[in-house]
């Protein structure tokens, strides 16, 4: 019966209209999240049945889908670029480790949580995005049509809508930058910030008008088509989380005017998406097929309505294919006052001005934004009169109110220092603009502290002062039992090894990944033992309490994929340093001894989820060794000062030398989320000598381990079980190592 009746209403529309040169049709797409993907589906069916969309209006996650189709791209050509398309970071604005400093990913990498501050008040975001990368990829997908400003003279006229934060009324957006737009009707209370367009800011255009059946019909159109993916509310139950509570606001914001735009659609598509939100977004392969399927229900009157349309007048729209490259031969920057022209465009590899390719462009915007400076980087073009595809390129930054002092925690548990707790205060352009003044505090059995100011120059080096405390437990075992005063004998030596050091540094060369610099600076290293105090000098078991000059040259690379659970990339960590004992009373205080010291870690891919890894570390002495970079093997513990290096299977410093050569082969796999499956052999060979105390003297040690890891919210979490020379052992560990 419903069907007859719409054949009757279209029948009498049709010749109503037949005086008029052609039919048009108005395509009505909702908002809906994740559940937008139903779009998708709907649009390949009104492609099967011939409908020429001759105008679209469209809101939320109906303004991307609308927006892109009336750009010019097909529905198949959108499933696919969406299929492609990890939606879920992109609206989260997540920053991959590969577009992050090297600072970053040797030195921030091990908070668990951090809260920005303002005059040393926490700072509440507007959303959990600002939406930056949602901009950058609407603008990459939409550059063939960028200089069309007025929106009805795109290839399918379009049309979308915002909500104003302070009036609460709905905004029409009908011209302007097409991104931003869409941008703007997409921004979802909690989810994506508010966006600016003019003098207006403006949140989801869903809670004013969800379904802009209206103002399309409005455009003169004789028929129009709604598809309708709107969640049904949660119940009580399920409103469990804010992102819930939220998204059950806006339904009811929305409801009553939603009810009124229905009745001015003639064909309502509306799939069933049952066990499904607007947060499903691995969801696509499904929500496509809803769409098409509800669509597929109403086909014969979709081929009804484009029977009808003028023959001669069907759009044939081109396949359009996505941008590949933005040719900025001119670049103007605005808004960077604590950052250099050259300093901005070494974020962009020094490819601007130039042409770039657009997936490079975006992920240099990335790490741009990664610096925490900025709230929002706005740019634009326009072409170079006389030029073939020539740009000039606008960016405009918008400093972040919130940067410039963030507090950060971590916290950690692993059987060598237990449970540890570290906060930290970081400090932007204090006392220099581009400057960054790092200090962690770490709690546990003793405090320990790493300092670092930090100056960034426009040339793009930097220097600074850094400092640190550190300090390890380690035991001995002597040749024979040592007896001491009292008559107690002793089977193991207990030394502490403290480390206060501070230096001044200059990374002469540095890029996203690198640095390269000199440092020189002061150490002072105490070893100490309760045990040993009345013990006789002549033991050989001498304890130290000496200040060192120590000069170095470093090199510092890390293109790892992910600091705790790396599937690809390699690391590099190369120093030479010079040890000068300043101590006057100490024999031989004058002496330089020379240290070189090596680390390599290389990851190879095999498949989507398994990877091979080769880690490799060298190091030794010119002559004689200087005690505070001796080397000593042992503990899974990767946060180990100077020349200690993790050796599963061996208690902490029980293998010490005076040079080193150790390799480690091992299989990664990645079934499935956030688990990792690693097993591992390693291999290592010391250069013993007489005067550094060792409980191991084999020539080669052994080590096969078996590690389950799972990378939670609070840090890798880590089982590892190690066979060794020395037996069998069980490691378990928590966090971030710091």
């Amino acid at each position: 019966m419903r069907y007859l009746l719409l054949s009757f209403c279209l029948t009498l529309s049709f010749s109503l209209s037949a005086q008029r040169d052609d039919f048009k049709v108005g395509l009505v797409l909702s908002g809906g999240g994740a559940l937008g993907y139903a779009h998708i589906g709907a649009l390949q069916v009104l492609e099967e049945a011939g409908i020429r969309v001759d105008y679209i209006g469209g809101t939320s996650m109906g303004s991307i889908v609308g927006g892109l189709y009336a750009s010019g791209y097909r529905a198949d050509s959108l499933e696919s670029m969406l299929r492609r398309t990890d939606i879920l970071a992109i609206l989260e604005d997540e920053i991959g480790r590969e577009n992050r400093t090297i600072y970053d990913k040797l030195y921030n990498e091990h908070y668990t949580i951090g809260l920005s501050l303002k005059n040393f008040s926490p700072q509440i975001p507007a959303g959990l995005s600002n939406g930056q990368r949602v901009r950058d990829l609407f603008s990459h997908w939409t550059a063939d049509v960028h200089n069309i400003r007025d929106f009805s003279k795109l290839p399918i006229p379009f049309l979308t809508v915002g909500t104003d934060i302070v009036t609460g009324e709905a905004i029409l957006l009908e011209s302007g930058n097409l991104p931003d737009a869409m941008r703007a009707s997409a921004a979802l209370p909690g989810a994506l910030s508010p966006h600016r367009i003019g003098d207006r800011v403006m949140t989801d255009g869903g809670l004013a008008n969800n379904y802009p059946a209206e103002e399309v019909k409005a455009k003169g159109m004789d028929y129009v088509i709604g598809i309708t993916v709107e969640q049904d509310p949660y119940s009580a139950e399920e409103v469990n989380s804010l992102d819930k509570l939220l998204l059950q606001i806006a339904f009811f914001q929305a409801t009553q005017r939603n009810v009124e735009q229905y009745a001015i659609t003639d064909v309502d598509i509306d799939p069933d998406l049952s066990g499904y939100s607007q947060l499903s977004f691995e969801a696509i392969d499904a929500l496509v097929a809803a769409g098409k399927a509800a669509a597929k229900k109403q086909l014969p009157l979709l081929k009804e309505i484009a029977a009808k349309q003028a023959g001669d007048a069907k759009r044939t729209l081109p396949k359009r294919e996505i941008p590949e490259f933005l040719n900025a031969t001119v670049v103007e920057i605005s808004g960077n006052k604590e950052l250099s022209r050259r300093q901005v465009l070494g974020y962009f590899d020094n490819k601007l001005p130039g042409k770039v390719r657009w997936e490079d462009f975006r992920e240099d915007m990335v790490a741009l934004l990664a610096t925490g400076r900025y709230t929002n980087i706005n740019y634009d073009w326009e072409p170079i009169e006389g030029s073939e595809d020539e740009v000039k390129l606008t960016i405009a930054l918008e400093r972040s109110p919130e940067f410039g002092q963030q507090l950060r925690l971590g916290l950690h548990y692993d059987q060598v220092y237990r449970a540890n707790i570290m906060v930290g205060l970081t400090l932007n352009d204090l006392l220099l603009d581009n400057s960054l003044t790092t200090f962690d505090l770490i709690g546990g059995s003793r405090f320990r502290y790493r300092f670092d100011y930090r100056i960034n120059r426009s040339n793009g080096s930097a220097m600074g002062l850094r400092s640190t405390l550190h300090f390890v437990d380690v035991s001995f075992k002597p040749e024979e039992d040592l007896v001491i005063p009292n008559q107690l004998t002793l089977d193991a030596l207990q030394f502490r090894f403290n480390d206060l050091s501070g230096e001044l540094y200059w990374d002469f060369r540095q890029t996203l990944n690198s640095f390269t610099g000199v440092a020189a600076g002061f150490k002072y290293y105490e070893t100490s033992s309760d045990q040993l105090i009345a013990v006789d000098p002549a033991s050989g078991f001498t304890l130290e309490d000496d200040i060192f000059f120590v000069p170095k040259l470093y090199f510092l690379y890390d293109k790892l994929s992910d600091h705790s659970f790396p599937m690809r990339g390699f690391s590099i960590d190369a120093v030479a340093r010079g040890i000068v004992n300043l101590d006057g009373d100490s024999p031989g205080s004058t002496k330089l001894a020379i240290n070189g010291d090596l680390e390599f870690l290389g990851v190879l891919p095999l498949s989507e989820t398994s990877s091979l890894g080769l880690e490799l570390q060298a190091g030794g002495f010119l002559e004689e060794a200087s005690l505070p970079y001796r080397y000593y093997l042992g503990s899974n513990n990767l946060n180990l000062m100077n020349n200690f290096k993790a050796f599963p299977g061996l208690d902490l410093g029980e293998a010490s030398g005076e040079n080193l050569l150790m390799s480690e082969v091992f299989l990664r796999y990645h079934p499935s989320g956030e688990h990792y499956l690693t097993a591992g052999g390693r291999i290592a060979r010391l250069g013993y000598t007489d005067n550094i105390p060792s409980s191991v003297h084999d020539d080669l040690l052994f080590a096969a381990r078996a590690t389950y890891g799972y990378d939670s919210p609070l840090g890798p979490i880590e089982l590892t079980y190690v066979r060794s020379n020395t037996g069998g052992h069980i490691y378990f560990n928590l966090g971030y190592w710091f």
